[in-house]
């Protein structure tokens, strides 16, 4: 047995399950000792219940290397810092400081929002646009005094986009805690202090991808990184690595030029730019699109405005240590930034797409990289030891970064034994989505299911209008409560669906992945269609473009495999979970060219093509509950 096996075992055997043998979680650490040592890359796919977490932190605490775990949900990074890494240290006898670190705007700024308190009511108004000062800041006030992390995730209920954006502060607008007059107070300050001082640093995906972007100058200096749940990575890393605009943030900085410059002539003209911007854009919405002569006179205009604004602010001469020489600084970055942003997008190469995301209220203009390899070889490849990870890993995920070919992923599947833990089910009676039938039927098909199953059921659909269509016609065909995304938060939707035990909960995407309901809550997972991307998705369109006669195999199926993966492993979660994954979509079963394909990126389940095996079975699972 080999010392990383040793140690392993130490921190599982106190475990409920450290009796179980479970090859694939020690195949995984000796992997990441090996990636730690030789300072390398490896990407490994860990199935449900391999344990991933313990397998990659055991070796990297045991080597005392300083560690980032990047994870794409809070759900994950709540679990490290309070389970895993306490683990990890009792069971190798050692000490581990941990700390989360977020990007600053994650966090109140003591700074704005002491100078919101202090302002005129007008002011007041201007910055949380119109909403009432005396009804948003009373709860956000007695929460400032009791605080020790500033986080807004603590608010219960999280306050409205417009007043969270009043009283915290980005990176590109902070001027450093040196400089600010409650620097010493500082939230963001203190949790990057932590991460100073911790063994382990755990953040999001995001915010990595932002620190690769900047040159590392967010995160601590780390010889190891964990990606968890890596499967996300490319878009986020294409998201953070771009750029954006829109006719908010530029009014936005409008607001803060008239909080420190008397001249409202300034303000008012990026106001017109905002407008401008919006309306050269809205009818692009959801569309790539070129920069014409139009948007580019715009844009112009735009940063010789806002040049205007730099020039006025370099005349004031506020008091040191006053309010306004910390909105003098503030609007100075924030301008930096804007121009900076603006170049960037005018100067945009053939390997960007430029496309309008948003909504019409507000429509944003996204400068997005199509190829991030040559950044990731400079910034993160050859800088530290990187273990990408995830329980569901897409052949094209190493390409997608820019990885050598000879960086093979390793697979050391699930411990559960799948074909005796439930069914997959393609219902190949059904007609293809296409068809303008196809709704209906499978309302139809989950009103059947759901009442064999006495209802337990995550019914995961790829549009809102499928998934609204069928939370409308279930609910007044089912006596089971149905439970669906939107009409609460995600974490209390979750929370009323474990509490009941027949609720049927109708989501879409964000619910594919990264939700756990183990047990007798849920015992069938439909899922309407196979989660192909969208043909007009401006930056899948210019991939496909990019992939040429391959696009298909290249870009299209290897997202329609991990997605459909993703969702069908929301089924099992540990050894006792019994039910049934059910694709309503008979392309699963009929098309040739690529249903081995996906069907071999699901978990190992029994197949059935048979209703009445189906029905039968989820009866008897509904029997024993």
């Amino acid at each position: 047995m080999s010392s990383v096996e040793v140690l392993l075992g130490r921190v599982t055997q106190h475990l409920p399950a450290g009796g179980e043998d479970r090859p694939g979680q020690r195949q995984m650490a000796e992997e990441v000792a090996k990636t730690v040592e030789t300072r390398s890359t490896s990407l490994v796919e860990a199935g449900t219940g391999t344990g991933k977490s313990l397998a990659y932190l055991t070796p990297i605490v045991s080597a005392e290397k300083r560690a980032v775990v990047a994870t794409a949900t809070i759900a994950l990074q709540e679990q490290l810092v309070g389970h895993d890494v306490p683990q990890v240290a009792r069971g190798l006898d050692t000490d581990i400081s941990v700390a989360v670190l977020k990007g600053r705007s994650n966090y109140l700024c003591l700074q704005r929002f002491e100078e919101l308190e202090r302002a005129s009511h007008a002011e007041q108004l201007d910055l949380l646009r119109g909403q009432s000062p005396s009804e948003q800041l009373a709860d956000v006030r007695e929460w400032a005094t009791d605080t020790s992390t500033g986080d807004k995730e603590e608010l219960d209920p999280a306050p409205p986009y417009d007043v969270w954006q009043a009283i915290s502060v980005s990176a590109n607008e902070c001027p450093g805690a040196t400089r600010c007059p409650v620097g010493d107070r500082c939230f963001a300050e203190k949790a990057k202090t932590a991460a100073l001082e911790s063994d382990v640093i755990v953040t999001n995906h995001h915010y990595y991808g932002l620190n690769i972007a900047s040159g590392g100058v967010l995160l601590p200096e780390h010889d190891v990184v964990v990606f968890d749940e890596a499967h996300h990575l490319p878009d986020v890393l294409a998201a953070t690595c771009g750029t954006e605009l829109s006719g908010g943030r530029l009014r936005a900085f409008a607001r803060r030029v008239r909080a420190v410059l008397t001249d409202e002539d300034l303000a008012l003209a990026i106001d017109r730019s905002a407008g401008d911007l919006d309306h050269h854009i809205r009818d692009a919405l959801g569309e790539r699109i070129e920069l014409d002569i139009e948007i580019l006179d715009g844009l112009a205009t735009a940063r010789e405005r806002v040049n205007k604004v730099v020039a006025e602010l370099r005349k004031a001469n506020p008091k040191e240590g006053s309010d306004a020489e910390a909105k003098v600084e503030r609007a100075q970055l924030n301008a930096g930034s804007l121009i900076g942003d603006i170049d960037q997008i005018i100067e945009a190469s053939d390997t960007d797409v430029l496309w309008i995301d948003g909504s019409d209220a507000n429509p944003v203009l996204r400068r997005t990289p199509l190829d991030v390899g040559d950044l990731l070889q400079e910034r993160l490849w050859d800088e530290r030891s990187v273990i990408l990870t995830s329980a569901t890993m897409p052949e094209a995920l190493g390409p997608q970064l820019g990885l050598d070919d000879d960086v093979e992923v390793l697979r050391v599947g699930s411990p559960f034994d799948y074909e005796s833990l439930g069914l997959l089910y393609c219902a190949t009676h059904l007609p293809e989505p296409r068809n303008p039938a196809s709704r209906e039927a499978v309302r139809d098909e989950m009103f059947d299911l759901i009442v064999a199953a006495g209802g337990r059921t995550l019914g995961l659909f790829t549009s809102y209008g499928a998934m609204r269509d069928a939370a409308d016609d279930l609910r007044e065909r089912l006596d089971f409560t149905v439970l669906m995304q939107g009409d609460h938060p995600k974490p209390v939707l979750i929370e009323k669906f474990k509490a009941e035990p027949s609720a049927v909960l109708l989501a879409t995407m964000s619910f594919w992945q990264g939700v756990d309901l183990p047990g007798d809550t849920l015992t069938l997972v439909t899922i309407d269609r196979i989660p192909f991307p969208r043909p007009d998705e401006p930056v899948t369109q210019a991939q496909r473009d990019r992939a040429g006669r391959y696009a298909f195999m290249t870009v299209d199926l290897p997202r329609a495999q991990m997605l459909l993966a993703q969702a069908a492993g929301r089924l099992v979660r540990r050894q006792d979970d019994r039910g049934v994954v059910a694709v309503l979509d008979s392309r699963l079963s009929t098309k040739k060219s690529y249903r081995w394909e996906l069907i071999g990126a699901l978990p190992p389940f029994k197949r059935t093509k048979d209703r009445d095996e189906v029905m039968d079975y989820l009866r008897s699972l509904d029997a024993d509950a």
